[in-house]
């Protein structure tokens, strides 16, 4: 299992980590997420492509820096 963490500059709040956990959770191969507001980071967990995780975080309106 892989671990990719992710700058994402346009989360502020816990709106917007509820957000991403939501567009990350359907898709197939993420085992887990941690979204950490402080930071502005992104972390997850499986054996997802990265690719698939910067358009789903693109398409949720948070693409990574």
């Amino acid at each position: 299992m892989a671990e990719l963490t992710y700058k994402v500059p346009a989360i502020h709040c816990a709106g917007c980590a509820a957000t991403i956990d939501e567009a990350l959770e359907p898709v197939e191969g993420v085992e887990s997420t941690d979204v950490d507001v402080e930071a502005k980071t992104v972390r997850v967990r499986g054996t997802v492509e990265d690719r698939v995780i910067r358009k789903v975080l693109a398409a949720s309106g948070y693409p990574p820096a």
